[in-house]
């Protein structure tokens, strides 16, 4: 399946639909060369008698914007500390 950087694995699934075919799927997350992009990659499998077919997607996002996404959309969790030491 994905050969290069592989990233994390989100999902990997292997499927017989029947006794002559194969499905293979794979879905990474991983961060592009220079570490500026995050990119999801949908990468897809198809083994028949008279067929083998493959297909990659691939998703790009800039990290800077996903952090500005998270910080405007996410859930705050704060913690503190107020203990004084002597």
């Amino acid at each position: 399946m994905v050969s290069e950087n592989r990233g994390l694995i989100l999902q990997q699934r292997l499927t017989r639909p029947d006794a002559t075919h194969l499905h293979c799927r794979e879905i990474t997350l991983r961060l592009s060369a220079d570490c500026r992009q995050l990119v999801l990659s949908r990468y897809t499998e198809h083994y028949g008698p008279a067929v083998v077919r493959w297909i990659e997607r691939s998703h790009t996002v800039s990290v800077s914007d996903v952090f500005r996404w998270l910080v405007a959309n996410g859930e705050a969790v704060i913690k503190a500390d107020d203990r004084l030491h002597s």
